[in-house]
């Protein structure tokens, strides 16, 4: 064994497409999981904010608003970024 074999042997390939196109598929799901968890955890605390109307409720107002903002803002990027469907 030479040390060419070694060399070849430890070398790295590059990711071939499909790989790339599966890890891309799995972080957009992730991030798809926690903007929903977002946009729902602000719905329901602007739902509890109506019902239950706390003492401070600019704070809780604007923790729900930004909460929602965040929910609308990760789908709008979505829609965006996601790859074009033939017309």
């Amino acid at each position: 064994m030479d040390m060419n074999d070694q060399d070849d042997a430890n070398e790295v390939r590059p990711l071939t497409q499909s790989e790339v196109n599966s890890d891309a598929r799995d972080q957009i799901r992730d991030w798809e999981f926690l903007f929903w968890a977002f946009l729902l955890f602000g719905l329901a605390r602007l739902a509890w904010l109506y019902l239950y109307r706390p003492p401070n409720s600019a704070f809780h107002l604007g923790f729900s608003c930004g909460f929602v903002f965040c929910g609308v803002l990760g789908f709008l990027m979505r829609r965006v970024f996601s790859p074009k469907r033939g017309k």
